[in-house]
């Protein structure tokens, strides 16, 4: 691919996704094009293949057909090492943190993977290994300083407040350097007041990581407060796409996902 196609591409695109298991179409011809730099939200009620499409672009899943693309680049069936070593990066609706590790463990695990570790050199303690370790834990703690995780950094991940929690998977993702980041429900569970810390922190990441974020989310507020655009699924079909407020006013929308009430946009 030349450059000038190269930087033509979004950031990530699923062309003709389809997902098939067995008899059922979890999801069906998927075409979703996100920008380089947005803050995309990927929305529908319960079942419509959300994160059935997080697993495909992760490489959890191999599409039964279409493609996956990140910068252009196709990355179908990829496994989920090598597609985190490409650029993508994910969070869980279910916390997935290694709760007996502190805060900045967790954190030197993202880091890990984006190492080319030399089993030797860990193993004999050598004077190399120790400065990449010591650069490592230097980099968790600016990382955790930056997401707001500084002051708990040596607590267990599991005494941590929920809302902290959450923060420290979006941590310890980032810390893999990604180009994209997919967040999974992340304000599942969260209280008022932590959503809107949420919110502001997925924004500022964007910002000042230089991301590209599809976001899945069922708090409206959310995604209809930060999100640029986004695609409707449905049973594992598309039926909307567009800008919030486009969204909001779709009749096919309101009525398939939204049980005929307009969503506000805060």
């Amino acid at each position: 691919m030349s450059d000038t196609n190269a930087k033509a591409a979004p950031a990530l695109a699923c062309e003709s996704v389809t997902m098939r298991f067995g008899g059922l179409t979890a999801v069906s011809s998927l075409n979703l094009r996100v920008p380089k730099g947005a803050l995309y939200g990927l929305i529908g009620p319960n079942g419509a293949g959300k994160t059935t499409v997080f697993n495909i672009v992760s490489g959890v899943l191999r599409p039964s057909a279409g493609a996956v693309k990140l910068f252009g680049t196709d990355i179908t069936g990829l496994t989920p090492d090598r597609v985190a070593h490409s650029g993508v990066a994910r969070t869980f609706q279910n916390i997935r943190l290694f709760r007996n590790l502190t805060v900045l463990d967790n954190v030197l695990v993202g880091l890990h993977l984006r190492r080319k570790a030399n089993l030797a050199e860990a193993l004999l303690a050598l004077p190399r290994h120790r400065a990449e370790e010591a650069q490592m834990a230097a980099t968790a703690t600016q990382l955790l300083k930056e997401i707001g995780l500084e002051d708990v950094s040596h607590y267990r991940a599991s005494a941590l407040p929920y809302g902290q929690q959450r923060r420290l998977e979006i941590a310890r993702a980032l810390a893999t350097k990604p180009a994209v980041l997919l967040l999974d429900e992340p304000a599942a569970g969260m209280n008022p007041a932590e959503t809107e810390d949420l919110m502001r922190l997925i924004t500022d990441i964007r910002d000042r990581f230089s991301l590209t974020i599809l976001l899945i989310e069922h708090e409206m507020k959310v995604v209809m407060g930060i999100c640029e655009r986004m695609t409707v699924l449905d049973h594992g079909e598309t039926i909307a796409e567009g800008t919030p407020e486009e969204i909001q006013r779709n009749e096919r929308v309101i009525k398939a996902y939204l049980g005929g009430g307009a969503v506000a946009r805060h």
